[in-house]
C-alpha cells in the first residue's frame, strides 16, 4: 500500500450527479452543471483548487486503502465488496472504477462540516501526483484513507 494525504474541501457537486442534489455539497467553485454525459466521471471543481478556499478536514498522511463498492467487476474478489454506496450518480452506485472518490465516517463528516458531494484532493505523498474526488460513501467510524479504484489510478497507485 502506498501513502497518501487526503485533503477534504467544501465545493458544489460534480456535473455527472443531476439526479441526487439531495446528497451534494454546496459553496464556491462549482462544475458546470450544464455538462453532463453520463459515463464521464467526475468534471472538477470549475476554478480547480483555488476556488475551493480552506480545507474543512484533513486526514494528514494515511496509508491508501482502495474502496471497489459500486464495482460489479468487484463482486467475490473483495471480502468487504457492496453494490451499493451511499452517494448516487445518475440514480445508480457509484462505481470505484470509474469515479475518484473518497469514504468518510459519519462522525468524521459531522464533525467537519464535510457533506455528501463534497470535493476533496488526494495527493499520493510519495510522486506529488494530486487529483479532485468526491465524498461519496460513509465507511465505519475511526476508518481513513478510503479511495476509490479511479482516485487510487489517477494518482498513480495500481
Amino acid at each position: 500500500m502506498k501513502r497518501i494525504a487526503i485533503l477534504l474541501i467544501l465545493a458544489l457537486a460534480s456535473c455527472d450527479d443531476d439526479e441526487r442534489a439531495d446528497l451534494q455539497g454546496g459553496g464556491p467553485g462549482a462544475s458546470d452543471p450544464n455538462n453532463i454525459v453520463a459515463g464521464d466521471g467526475f468534471c472538477g471543481p470549475q476554478g480547480g483548487s483555488s476556488a475551493l478556499g480552506q480545507a474543512s478536514w484533513s486526514s494528514g498522511v494515511t496509508t491508501a486503502k482502495i474502496d471497489t463498492d459500486g464495482n460489479p467487476a468487484e463482486q467475490g474478489l473483495d471480502p468487504k465488496w457492496q453494490a451499493d454506496t451511499t452517494g448516487y450518480v445518475n440514480g445508480q452506485a457509484v462505481n470505484s472504477a470509474q469515479y475518484a472518490y473518497v469514504v468518510m465516517s459519519q462522525r468524521q463528516m459531522d464533525t467537519s462540516g464535510v457533506s455528501m458531494g463534497d470535493w476533496a484532493t488526494v495527493t499520493n505523498a510519495a510522486t506529488g501526483q494530486t487529483t479532485f474526488a468526491r465524498v461519496e460513501d460513509r465507511g465505519p467510524d475511526g476508518g481513513t484513507g478510503e479511495i476509490s479504484q479511479a482516485a487510487a489510478t489517477e494518482v498513480g497507485i495500481q
